[in-house]
């Protein structure tokens, strides 16, 4: 409730009721699950409608990477259980949600949490929101392993690694996210 953002805490939830069906015009069916999850069932799966084929195609990459132990679908709703970022859009604060968290084993044992968000630039926040994620990474730089935003562009995905210091003053002088998908900063994800 504060005129500028706080950081808080993000707390784990210990359990969170999650639809297995989705009905359309009378007609159930069920939704997909996905392994390693950090809210899986007992029998290792999650229920998930992903919005859109990127985001299956960003849990399929992520879970394919070297040490990758569990991933997070982060809540759309505000709350302790879900990593909100503020961004400035004109004089007002708004959150963006990042859609991903990602966590692996490294070889030391350690365990590296990473942000992956996709969205789409034809939104008419898509810069602040980005802008925004690239200040939260400058300042949170020692709490996440990788912050990226995935869009697509040219025909495929393209990413965004925001831990980088190029990527983000370039987000930060930029009029419009398409250009910075498009452009050199980006690559294939």
């Amino acid at each position: 409730m504060s005129t500028e953002p706080q950081d808080v805490d993000l707390i784990k939830p210990e359990a969170k009721f999650e639809l297995t069906k989705a009905r359309v015009n009378d007609i159930e069916t069920a939704l997909p699950t996905y392994k390693s999850h950090l809210l899986c069932d007992a029998q290792g799966n999650y229920p998930a409608e992903l919005k859109s084929t990127w985001e299956v195609k960003v849990v399929e990459t992520e879970m394919k990477r070297e040490g990758f132990s569990l991933w997070y679908r982060n809540p759309q709703q505000p709350g302790q259980s879900s990593l909100g970022i503020a961004y400035l859009s004109g004089e007002q604060y708004g959150i963006v949600r990042p859609d991903f968290i990602f966590f692996a084993t490294q070889g030391d044992g350690t365990v590296v949490a990473d942000i992956v968000d996709p969205h789409s630039l034809h939104l008419a926040d898509a810069l602040p929101k980005l802008q925004g994620l690239a200040l939260y990474a400058e300042t949170h730089a020692k709490v996440y392993r990788r912050i990226e935003s995935v869009a697509e562009a040219m025909g495929k995905l393209r990413v965004l690694d925001l831990t980088n210091e190029d990527v983000r003053k370039g987000v930060a002088v930029a009029t419009d996210a398409v250009s910075l998908f498009n452009g050199g900063l980006a690559r294939d994800y």
